[in-house]
C-alpha cells in the first residue's frame, strides 16, 4: 500500500508540473510520463483516464496549498500581520512547484470539462470558506463584526489574490504586485491602529 500511495503521489506531482510546463493542451498520458520518468501506462493503473488525474491533481495541489495557507494565517487577527503572511505566501507560491499555474491552465480549460468545471467551483469555495474565516478575524471585536458580509469578502479576497497571480505570469520582475504590497501596508496598519491590533513584530 505505502508503494501504491508513493507512486499515485509521483503521478500527481508530474500531473501538476506537466500543466505548468506544457499547458493544458500539451498535458497527455505521454507528456506527465516523461516529465515524471515512469511509462504512461502506469497512469492507467492508478486512474480511470487523464481527466480523473487531473481531478485528482487539482484536489492534490489545493490540499498542499491549504495546509500551508492554514499554518500560516491560522491565528492571524492582525491586517499588518496578514498582509505580511500573504506576502510571504505569494512569493512562496510563484517559486514554487507549478502549483499556481497548473491551477490557471485548469481554470482555462474549465469551460469545455463538466467535470473540471464542478472540481474547480468546489475548489473555489473551500479557499473561500477560509478566506472568509481571516477576514473575519481580522474584524473582530470591531464595529465591522456583526454587519461584514464575511463569504462576499472572501469571495472578493480570493478573486484578486488569484487575478494577481495569473497577472504576475505575465510580468518578469513582479514589480507590479510588491507595488501593490506596498501601498496596501499603511491601510493596514491604519485598520490595527483603529480595531487596537497589533502587527507582527519587527524583528521577525
Amino acid at each position: 500500500m505505502a508503494r501504491r500511495a508513493e507512486a499515485r503521489e509521483r503521478l500527481l506531482e508530474a500531473a501538476v508540473r506537466t500543466l505548468a510546463t506544457e499547458g493544458y493542451r500539451g498535458t497527455t498520458a505521454r507528456s506527465i510520463a516523461r516529465v515524471g520518468g515512469f511509462a504512461p501506462g502506469v497512469i492507467y493503473y492508478h486512474f480511470e483516464d487523464l481527466e480523473d488525474l487531473l481531478l485528482a491533481a487539482l484536489r492534490h495541489t489545493t490540499r498542499l496549498r491549504m495546509a500551508a495557507y492554514e499554518e500560516e494565517l491560522g491565528s492571524c487577527d492582525s491586517a499588518a500581520e496578514l498582509l505580511a503572511r500573504l506576502r510571504e505566501l505569494y512569493a512562496e507560491d510563484m517559486r514554487g512547484h507549478g502549483h499556481v499555474a497548473a491551477v490557471q491552465e485548469l481554470v482555462a480549460a474549465a469551460p469545455a470539462a463538466p467535470r473540471l468545471r464542478a472540481e474547480l467551483l468546489a475548489h473555489v469555495d473551500r479557499w473561500v470558506d477560509f478566506a472568509a474565516t481571516v477576514a473575519r478575524r481580522v474584524v473582530a471585536d470591531t464595529t465591522l463584526e456583526d454587519v461584514l458580509p464575511a463569504r462576499e469578502v472572501g469571495f472578493l479576497m480570493v478573486s484578486m489574490f488569484l487575478g494577481v497571480q495569473t497577472l504576475a505570469h505575465l510580468q518578469d520582475d513582479g514589480s507590479n504586485v510588491e507595488a501593490l504590497f506596498d501601498v496596501a501596508e499603511p491601510a493596514a496598519l491604519l485598520w490595527d491602529a483603529f480595531a487596537g491590533r497589533s502587527g507582527p513584530d519587527p524583528g521577525e
